[in-house]
């Protein structure tokens, strides 16, 4: 039975009034469970009903909050599927008519001579004041504008999770008011925490729901992110030490630069140099009984993340662990054998000691090469997924790279780091990360970052097209000039569902069109000798166009492309654009890329795309554009933590770190215990997956 006691932030919702056992379990569905889960569905924005209008004041083109008296309602059939609900309304000062679309409801629910709040934008037709589709809800004591309460008022929006247990916006509205009334600040927190500066989160949930001004609601929000960011990071600490051992916080290296020891065709960038000094001060501080190094460099497109990579295997296998073996894994064939190419290329000498692991190789050959990797006949591996096959063995595995790490699932990375005993991670990264998403999603990693280019990069130059016409005579200049092009197609084959370009379309409509130029495709379902062969005659000039799928996304290196082309390019996301545009740019010609789509001059995504080649520019504008779980894609788990609803700040971040780290190291028990028990209850479901290193 329902009393009127006081309630607990931990209490469960039953104990509320107006919410039975289904509603309870509805809610329950939905994760939220206990009185402050109900407390964390926030406004969308607040009402000042102190400062409603009257009709005489109201302004043609404003929103405004009104006080009116229903005086009419009808409603009529426009046509099928369409009802329209007309209302007059009116206060002292003069009258208003109001109009809504397929709200049937409201005639059963309005009643005419009773007062309502309403509010919406102000229009005048045929000389008469009008709302269209305002907000209403009645007057009664709970919203009645008083002298006596100098509060705002809060405004919900319509939440799927809520309307599965039958609550309105409203409704919660009076839910949450009736909960702040009963709510036992001081026995819901600890006595510790009640003593702290954390004592703050009781005022700041009351000052969401009941603003004194939008100020108190915007500092009330601030506080409230401050405390998710620190569950979060938490975590991050949390899944850190799982990781390492080691309870620490990600160092800020002090590593100076180290240069080649081995010589290069090309002088490392100033960022290459750091980061490679970075990597091996890891390294080496492992031998001091630091945790092993679990690292990640981002860098642009042709930054020269992978030659540090190999510089860094090098440095590991010659002067850290001799005969230490390296493993670099790579998402797709074509991506592994060009690493093994280019590091043969590279460093000659070391030839001997590389290979290469991939699933398409012959059962002999498998056969042999894990016998020579399991008897440490060989220090440098390059390989796809089947690096972490059961039946492979590694003699002393001691550093693991990889590549394109957002393209490997958790499960992956973890499988593959278990084929060495605690070894040391270097994750590479050609998708930059703007450092606020950085410190949150790799908060547990320590971090390196290649800023800038190698001499003699060229800018690649980005167009807009809305047609593929327009990007002939750019086809006719290249292949003149002796250069080569990409066209590359979301689709293989024609679809009945999408309107998109295929490879096979592609393909028929360029031999019409270049009868005499030799035409290839490429696309994932060929098989690793065909695509191998491809690519090698593509480098060699003998094909002059390559049509592909995004399997060249990644990969592919041909100085002498200077041209690409993709079509329908709306359909595919901002970093993924910026990595086709990194196959060409890569030699001394001035190249281009052209994106071919028929909302190419309204969207604002290409439009920023061809503004700027800067990567870590365009991962800012991603960030504005999508949001941080869009961002980094949903495969990374934790992105439906409280705290990627808020837009914060970097410094922000680094003070919820710090904090978290002070409450795990330094706080009481019953502190910590609590924040704990917060922590883990904030990543819902998928706690135990985010620990696991997802």
């Amino acid at each position: 039975m329902l009393t009127t006691s006081r309630l607990t932030l931990d209490d469960p919702l039953s104990k509320v009034k107006g919410i039975g056992p289904k509603k309870a379990e509805a809610l329950r569905r939905c994760g939220v469970e206990q009185i402050i889960d109900l407390l964390r569905i926030y406004p969308v924005r607040y009402q000042d009903r102190r400062m409603a209008k009257p009709v005489s004041q109201l302004i043609e083109g404003s929103e405004s909050l009104v006080c009116l008296r229903l005086d009419s309602l009808k409603s009529y059939h426009a046509r099928r599927g369409l009802t329209v609900i007309n209302a007059d309304f009116s206060d002292a000062t003069g009258k208003i008519s109001t109009k809504w679309f397929n709200r049937v409801y409201l005639t059963r629910q309005l009643i005419i001579g009773k007062h309502y709040w309403l509010f919406g934008q102000v229009a005048r037709i045929k000389n008469q004041l009008t709302l269209s589709s305002p907000e209403i809800e009645p007057v009664d004591d709970s919203n009645a504008a008083s002298d006596k309460d100098n509060r705002l008022t809060p405004v919900y929006s319509s939440n799927a999770r809520l309307s599965e247990a039958s609550i309105s916006p409203l409704s919660l509205r009076r839910l949450i008011a009736g909960i702040l009334t009963r709510v036992d600040w001081d026995a819901s927190l600890p006595a510790d925490i009640r003593k702290s500066s954390f004592n703050a989160i009781c005022e700041a949930l009351e000052q969401i729901h009941r603003p004194t001004s939008p100020e108190s609601a915007g500092k009330a929000r601030h506080t409230m992110a401050f405390f998710d960011q620190v569950l979060f990071q938490m975590g991050v600490l949390k899944r850190r030490e799982a990781l390492t051992g080691i309870l620490s916080l990600p160092d800020a290296n002090q590593a100076a630069a180290v240069d080649s020891d081995y010589p290069l065709p090309f002088t490392l960038t100033t960022a290459q140099k750091q980061c490679l000094g970075e990597i091996i001060y890891d390294m080496q501080a492992h031998t001091k009984g630091k945790p092993p190094m679990n690292r990640l460099v981002q860098g642009d497109v042709g930054s020269g993340k992978t030659l540090v990579a190999f510089l860094a295997m090098l440095h590991y296998a010659n002067k850290i662990h001799a005969a230490g073996q390296c493993a670099f894994m790579a998402p797709t064939e074509i991506l592994a054998r060009q690493h093994l190419y280019s590091f043969n290329c590279f460093f000659p000498q070391f030839a001997e000691r590389a290979c290469i692991m991939t699933g398409s190789q012959k059962n002999a050959e498998r056969k042999k090469l894990n016998l020579a990797i399991c008897n440490g006949e060989v220090n440098f591996i390059f390989g796809t997924h089947a690096l972490f096959q059961e039946n492979i063995a590694f003699a002393d595995l001691g550093l693991c790279v990889i590549d394109e790490q957002q393209r490997f699932g958790v499960n992956h990375r973890r499988q593959f780091v278990r084929k060495g005993s605690n070894p040391h991670q270097l994750l590479l990264s050609a998708t930059p990360i703007p450092r606020t998403l950085s410190l949150t999603i790799f908060g547990d990693m320590d971090t390196s970052t290649i800023s800038e280019l190698p001499p003699g990069r060229q800018p690649v130059k980005t167009l807009l097209a809305t047609s593929f016409a327009q990007t002939l005579p750019h086809i006719e200049q290249a292949l003149q000039s002796g250069q080569q092009v990409y066209l590359v197609c979301p689709l293989i084959e024609l679809s009945d569902k999408k309107d998109w370009t295929s490879v096979e379309e592609a393909a028929d409509r360029m031999t019409d069109l270049l009868p005499d130029v030799r035409i290839a495709c490429l696309t994932g379902q060929q098989s690793w000798d065909e695509k191998e062969q491809i690519m090698q005659e593509f480098k060699q000039g003998s094909i002059a166009v390559v049509i592909a799928t995004t399997v060249v996304e990644v990969g592919v290196d041909n100085p002498n492309a200077t041209l690409m082309i993709i079509e329908n390019a709306d359909c595919f996301g901002l970093s993924q654009l910026h990595q086709l545009r990194g196959r060409v740019g890569r030699g001394m010609h001035a190249s281009t890329c052209i994106l071919v789509s028929h909302v190419a001059e309204e969207s604002e995504r290409l439009k920023v795309l061809a503004s700027t080649n800067d990567g870590f520019e365009l991962s800012l504008e991603d960030l504005r554009l999508r949001g941080p779980g869009d961002l980094v894609g949903t495969r990374q788990s934790g992105l439906s933590h409280p705290c990627f609803s808020h837009r914060i700040g970097q410094k922000l971040i680094e003070n919820a770190r710090r904090r978290a780290f002070e409450i795990l190291t330094g706080e009481s028990g019953e502190v910590k215990s609590w924040f704990m028990a917060q922590m883990e209850k904030s990543f819902g479901d998928s706690y135990k997956t985010f620990m696991e290193g997802g």
